[in-house]
C-alpha cells in the first residue's frame, strides 16, 4: 500500500511538473493522441479543443447535382485511395456536384478539420481586406500589426513574405516530435506568445521554408487590420457570400486566437465552395469575392516552383504526349486534406481522410495525390 501511495504521489508531482512548465501542453497533447490510440492529430478532434463557430449564409446554395458514374476514379486510383484511408471524395466539374463518396466514418454531415488548407483561406481573407482598403497592399510590413516582432529581418517582413512562406522564422516544422514548436502552436495555450519568442531572420524573402507559424502572425496582422476575430471576418467576407450550407468553426487557444495556420471545420460539400472560386477565377455565382489577377499572382511560384502565396502549384502531363502539360493549385493539409482546382476545365477534386499515402521522392506531391492530380486534370 505504501508502494502504491508513493507510486501516486510521484506521478501526481511528476503531473504538476509538467503542467508549470514549458511543456505543459503535453497533457492536453498526449490525451487527444496516445491515449485515444493515435500518434499525431485526426480529422475529427475539435472535441478535444475549444472552437467558435464560422455561421452559414443566411441564404444557403445548395450544389446542382449532376452525379454520374463518369466522373469516379479510375480501379487504380480507388485502390490509392482505400490504402490511404480516404475518408470522402467529391468532384466539382463547372458549378455542378458530379461524384459524391465516403468512406469509414465520414459522411455529408462530418465537420473534418481543414489541417494546413485553412493557409490559403487566411491568405484569401487578407486579399479581400487589401480589397476593402484594411491593408494597403502585400508589402505592407508585418511589424505595422505586430510591433513584437524582433530580430534581424523584423524590420522587413511583409505580409507576402508570410503568406508565401518567406518568414525565415527561428522555427522548426514537425507534426510528429510531441516536444517541438508545432505540437505546441496546436496544443498550447497562446500562439503569439511562442512565436514571439523566436526571431526573424535575416534571409527574410529570399528562401521557401514552409512553416505553419507564419500564418498565425498573417492572421493576427489581418484582425488587428479589420478589427475583428478571424472567424467572424472569415463568416461575414468569405463563408456567408459563398453559401455555405453549415455552419463550420474554428479551433482557438486560451487566449480566444484562432488556429489559423489549421483547424477549419467543415463539410465536404461546403469546402469545395473554395475550391470552385479559385477556378471561377475569384467568382461566386457571378458576385466577385477575390481579384482574378491576384488569383494569378498567388498562383504563381516565389522561389520554390512548387508555392505559391500559400497555394501549392503543380501539372499533368497531356496523356497522349502531344500538348503542353495542365496547371493546378491546390490547398493541402496533414493527413491529405487536399483541394485540387483545375482552372483551365473549371474542375475540383475534395478529398478528405487520415492518410496521405506514401510521399513520392524529392516530391512534395504523395501518389495519391499525384494519381488524383492527374486523373482528374484530363479526365
Amino acid at each position: 500500500m505504501k508502494r502504491i501511495i508513493s507510486l501516486s504521489l510521484a506521478l501526481a508531482l511528476l503531473g504538476t511538473m509538467v503542467y508549470a512548465s514549458w511543456y505543459s501542453y503535453l497533457i492536453k497533447g498526449v490525451y487527444a493522441t496516445y491515449w485515444q490510440g493515435r500518434t499525431t492529430s485526426d480529422p475529427f478532434d475539435a472535441d478535444y479543443f475549444d472552437t467558435k463557430p464560422v455561421a452559414a449564409s443566411t441564404s444557403p446554395q445548395p450544389w446542382p447535382l449532376a452525379l454520374t458514374a463518369a466522373m469516379a476514379p479510375s480501379a487504380a486510383t480507388q485502390q490509392l485511395l482505400e490504402a490511404s484511408q480516404t475518408g470522402a471524395l467529391l468532384v466539382f466539374d463547372r458549378d455542378s456536384l458530379r461524384h459524391e463518396a465516403y468512406y469509414a466514418d465520414f459522411n455529408r454531415e462530418s465537420r473534418a478539420n481543414s489541417f494546413s488548407m485553412a493557409k490559403s483561406m487566411v491568405t484569401m481573407l487578407v486579399q479581400i481586406a487589401l480589397q476593402e482598403g484594411k491593408i494597403p497592399s502585400w508589402e505592407a510590413k508585418a511589424k505595422d500589426y505586430i510591433p513584437e516582432l524582433h530580430g534581424p529581418g523584423a524590420e522587413r517582413l511583409t505580409l507576402r513574405d508570410l503568406s508565401s512562406m518567406h518568414a525565415d522564422l527561428d522555427w522548426t516544422e514537425n507534426y510528429y516530435d510531441p516536444f517541438g514548436e508545432t505540437a505546441k502552436l496546436y496544443y498550447g495555450d497562446d500562439q503569439l506568445g511562442l512565436i514571439l519568442e523566436r526571431e526573424v531572420g535575416d534571409s527574410v524573402g529570399l528562401r521557401y521554408e514552409y512553416q505553419s507559424a507564419t500564418t498565425t502572425l498573417l492572421s493576427v496582422c489581418l484582425e488587428r487590420a479589420v478589427g475583428e476575430s478571424l472567424q467572424d471576418y472569415a463568416s461575414r467576407m468569405l463563408w456567408g457570400p459563398l453559401g455555405a450550407e453549415s455552419d463550420a468553426s474554428w479551433h482557438v487557444d486560451a487566449q480566444g486566437e484562432a488556429l489559423a495556420f489549421c483547424c477549419f471545420n467543415a463539410t465536404a460539400r461546403d469546402y469545395g465552395r473554395l475550391g470552385q472560386l479559385l477556378v471561377q477565377h475569384g467568382r461566386w455565382r457571378g458576385l466577385p469575392l477575390l481579384d482574378s489577377a491576384w488569383i494569378a499572382v498567388a498562383s504563381s511560384a516565389r522561389t520554390a516552383s512548387f508555392y505559391g502565396q500559400s497555394f501549392w502549384l503543380g501539372s499533368a502531363p497531356d496523356p497522349s504526349g502531344l500538348g503542353p502539360d495542365r496547371p493546378y493549385l491546390s490547398m493541402r493539409g496533414h493527413l491529405g486534406q487536399w483541394i485540387i482546382a483545375f482552372p483551365e476545365t473549371r474542375r475540383v477534386v475534395l478529398r478528405l481522410g487520415r492518410q496521405e499515402g506514401e510521399r513520392i521522392k524529392g516530391s512534395s506531391e504523395s501518389l495519391t495525390f499525384r494519381a488524383l492530380a492527374h486523373e482528374y486534370a484530363w479526365k
